[in-house]
């Protein structure tokens, strides 16, 4: 992703622009400011550190995905992709229009977690933003942080080596939990 911000410049919106200026806009099908934001499938077969380079100082990612309803009654969203699961942290929180003051949109926060990896693990934040009262709304706006690495983390989750398989990656992964104390 290149930067679409003049030098200097940081593309550092507020929630209730997100959902104005952006998530509204997108799903509406009009013209978009100028902006990061991408189309991807975070719910598919990447893991977020395959889907956004880290090659660069860029901290967070913007980025605009499709909801993957589970059954028929478009209740139940499926968070799955790359091998591990979007958890939710916390029950929705609502973002108000600051001129009206009617609720506008939705931020809900996820962790990413790789099956058989405890929560102390965890390297990927995300806040999805949905708007309220356009039904069918499938399309999410979604800002992606990468946590720094602290205390309890293991080295190599933020980029596990694809060369190696499941049963290679489980033995890292409780081998770094032993010598820390953990297992």
């Amino acid at each position: 992703m290149e930067a679409v911000c003049p030098l200097g410049y940081h593309f550092s919106p507020t929630e209730e622009e997100l959902v104005k200026y952006f998530l509204d806009r997108r799903v509406r099908g009009e013209p978009l400011p100028l902006s990061p934001i991408m189309e991807c499938n975070l719910y598919g077969n990447q893991a977020p550190w395959e889907i956004f380079d880290q090659s660069n100082d860029q901290k967070v990612w913007y980025c605009f995905t499709r909801l993957n309803y589970t059954g028929n009654s478009k209740k139940r969203v499926g968070r799955t992709g790359g091998g591990g699961t979007w958890h939710g942290e916390k029950s929705g929180v609502e973002i108000s229009d600051s001129e009206t003051g009617r609720i506008i949109g939705l931020k809900k926060t996820f962790t990413f977690r790789i099956k058989g990896v405890t929560d102390k693990q965890v390297s990927w934040i995300m806040h999805e933003f949905s708007l309220i009262g356009v039904v069918p709304c499938d399309i999410v706006l979604c800002k992606l942080k990468k946590k720094t690495k602290r205390g309890n983390q293991i080295p190599y989750f933020d980029q596990p080596p694809t060369s190696i398989g499941k049963e290679d990656w489980e033995l890292i992964v409780d081998e770094y939990l032993i010598q820390e104390g953990e297992a």
